[in-house]
């Protein structure tokens, strides 16, 4: 990985003209005006990203992943530290970012015991990055800015919010929901699975029934006991294509900006939204143009961390219990549908209906369609044909560097069209 490949400079490099020149100044904007409303108020340090000797240095202390008040030297990355500031022979350069951004930023998220779930783990990890004296301060490891700022919003911005966990009890089943994963669709599947839990009194909800989410009323969790062993599932998206399609969903339409302020930070997407209708967001002379803005987009992204494009791997624990909790893991790629006839075969029970009623999928594996969408489709962004118009070479690297841990830990592939745009850059 370049140092800085990805960064603000990186990217103007690749415009011509006066739109190289209206993008530069953007970006002194965009930052300039973000760190002012945000990340100045809120961090005491800003480091884009760790040099050579420091990773040296913190490899030398053994800072990955070992707990400060532990003796126990064993508690280690499982991914190799050597050579970890240079490529590995026969690594190509997707590996190597995934592997340096991990190793500089989340393989310093510290060890929790099997009693200590979900936010309570990573506040552990916050609040060992923010110490109250400057002698702690001065033996942190060194960490990218974007890790710091993830650190400090994950805990508040419904990463850990009750609507992740789904369940049922015919079949028994826990399920693990994310945001950009066919959410709307799984809702409507548990919901299905639980209206008995929940039937309409004449347009009127009982109160354990109103999910508090907007325009909901179902259960998409069961009000009844889940058996102990019950098993859970999930789903998991490439993370570059999870990428683009929250932001395809939360960014691209001022109108829904607007209304639902998911594009984050909303000083810069959409500052009308704070009442001055006249107030434009500072991206106005990019609109147009997919590939800048979501250069821009990724850019400013981490000064807020909105909980669509938190990585999934930090949903649901699953970066600490996917090999030991869960016992059915799907992709929602090109096999989706056959996944969904998997899943439904393995847990039986009334699942297979609700999945083909929600999905289709039953005539999916039949035509051997490769979509990964609901049935309805209302709300699908059709992200896989469409990372050509707004994927570049620079934005594939970031977008790896801030999901890395989805590579890692969740064992996902990087896709072909991502790798090859980094090749064809550097031909």
């Amino acid at each position: 990985m370049r140092n800085g490949g990805t960064s603000n400079a990186a990217i103007a490099t690749t415009l011509s003209g006066p739109s190289k020149k209206s993008y530069r100044s953007l970006v002194t904007i965009v930052i300039t005006a973000s760190c002012a409303f945000l990340l100045c108020r809120q961090t005491k340090t800003l480091e884009l990203y760790t040099t050579d000797a420091l990773l040296d240095a913190n490899i030398g202390i053994g800072r990955f992943t070992t707990d400060p008040s532990s003796t126990d030297s064993s508690s280690t990355s499982s991914l190799s530290l050597v050579g970890a500031q240079h490529r590995l022979e026969g690594e190509d350069e997707a590996d190597y970012i995934i592997r340096k951004s991990y190793l500089h930023s989340y393989a310093h998220i510290l060890p929790c015991d099997n009693s200590t779930i979900e936010k309570n783990c990573l506040l552990k990890t916050q609040q060992y990055f923010n110490p109250t004296t400057e002698q702690e301060r001065s033996s942190l490891p060194s960490v990218p800015w974007w890790f710091q700022t993830l650190l400090r919003d994950i805990v508040r911005n419904g990463a850990y919010g009750f609507w992740h966990h789904f369940g049922t009890t015919d079949p028994a089943i826990h399920f693990c929901s994310i945001e950009k994963v066919g959410t709307t669709e799984w809702r409507k599947v548990f919901c299905d699975l639980n209206a008995e839990d929940c039937p309409n009194n004449e347009g009127s909800y009982p109160p354990q029934c109103v999910s508090r989410l907007v325009g909901r009323r179902c259960a998409f969790m069961t009000k009844k006991p889940l058996p102990n062993d019950a098993p859970h599932a999930v789903f998991l998206r490439d993370p570059l294509e999870r990428l683009l399609s929250a932001f395809l969903d939360k960014c691209v339409k001022p109108s829904v900006r607007r209304n639902e302020r998911h594009c984050e930070p909303n000083e810069v997407f959409n500052p009308d939204a704070k009442g001055d209708p006249k107030a434009l967001p500072l991206t106005t002379n990019i609109e147009e143009n997919g590939k800048q803005l979501f250069a821009a987009y990724l850019d400013t992204m981490p000064l807020k961390w909105n909980v669509h494009f938190v990585p999934q791997a930090l949903m649901c624990d699953l970066y600490r219990t996917i090999d030991s909790k869960y016992a059915f893991v799907g992709d929602m790629g090109k096999e989706f549908m056959m996944d969904l006839e998997r899943m439904a075969t393995q847990f039986g029970g009334r699942l297979a209906t609700q999945l083909d009623k929600s999905f289709g999928y039953v005539e999916g594996v039949k035509a051997k369609k490769f979509n990964n969408t609901g049935k309805q489709n209302s709300h699908a962004t059709h992200a896989p044909e469409k990372v050509a118009k707004y994927y570049t070479a620079a934005t594939v690297r970031k977008g790896l560097e801030y999901l890395s841990i989805d590579y890692v830990t969740l064992g996902l592939k990087v896709p072909e069209w991502a790798r090859q745009m980094l090749r064809d850059e550097t031909v």
